[in-house]
């Protein structure tokens, strides 16, 4: 994995306050801040972005850039399914154990970049995100940041979503909060990628690491939820642990492989 040093802290925005916010930043994540992206030293830069914060992927001697990540609970996908798809019959809501008049609490044990959470809270779920990437985690609260500000997403961020910087078995172990449903999607090798898509994969994985500990995790899991922990696994990939599910729920090229842990 690459050194989270190889990653600089800017802004492509001209503006003194936008530099001031991303100096405070790299502060914060103990990452060099360089006050013109055009002379960084590393080619991947935690940039403020017109967009928000967005970390790019930009060559040295080159000018482009390629975003690799970034977090947008408003628009996009997020914001399609909060308009078109706010159903509990869609698998992450049976999967969750969200039933007409239930709402489970959830913890969001692999968070990454929150979408699987916002789906849940849109739903009036309170979710509690866990990230240990402080990269994915800075992205996270800028997403968040930003979403609140806007009407239609205002109320489900301040309400329903709670952000936890850190590792999710440290948290389980030292926090007396229960949560009905654990939920994890653990970092999985992808195949059947376009060519850019596992250029862009590997680059993150080399940044923020993969999920080595996820059977770890489901143990941890298994003895801290109330009723489920819920597992999102590629259809054909072998099971994250020994331990066998209850049941799954299949999709086309995913599913849900469920532990009801009242039956433990």
């Amino acid at each position: 994995m690459l050194p989270i040093r190889s990653i600089s802290v800017s802004s492509t925005i001209n503006s003194a306050i936008i530099l001031q916010k991303a100096a405070l930043l790299a502060a914060k994540l103990n990452l060099p801040f360089i006050s013109s992206i055009e002379h960084r030293s590393s080619e991947f830069v935690l940039a403020y972005t017109p967009k928000g914060l967005q970390l790019l992927h930009m060559p040295l001697g080159s000018q482009k850039s390629i975003c690799l990540l970034f977090v947008d609970f408003v628009h996009g996908k997020n914001g399609f399914r909060l308009s078109q798809n706010r159903t509990i019959k869609q698998a992450i809501a049976r999967a969750a154990g969200v039933k007409s008049g239930f709402r489970p609490t959830i913890l969001d044990g692999t968070a990454g970049l929150g979408s699987d959470s916002f789906v849940l809270a849109s739903l009036d779920c309170s979710v509690t995100m866990c990230e240990r990437s402080p990269i994915i985690g800075a992205l996270l609260e800028d997403g968040l940041y930003r979403a609140a500000k806007e009407e239609k997403t205002d109320g489900i961020i301040q309400s329903k979503l709670n952000l936890v910087l850190g590792d999710t078995q440290t948290y389980l172990q030292k926090n007396s909060s229960t949560f009905h449903t654990i939920y994890l999607d653990p970092m999985y090798p992808h195949r059947n990628q376009s060519a850019l898509n596992k250029q862009t994969l590997r680059i993150i994985r080399s940044l923020v690491g993969g999920d080595p500990d996820g059977g770890a995790l489901l143990k941890i899991a298994l003895k801290k939820a109330e009723n489920r922990v819920v597992v999102k696994r590629p259809r054909k990939a072998p099971l994250l642990s020994d331990v066998q599910p209850s049941h799954a729920i299949l999709m086309k090229k995913s599913r849900f492989d469920i532990y009801l842990t009242f039956q433990l």
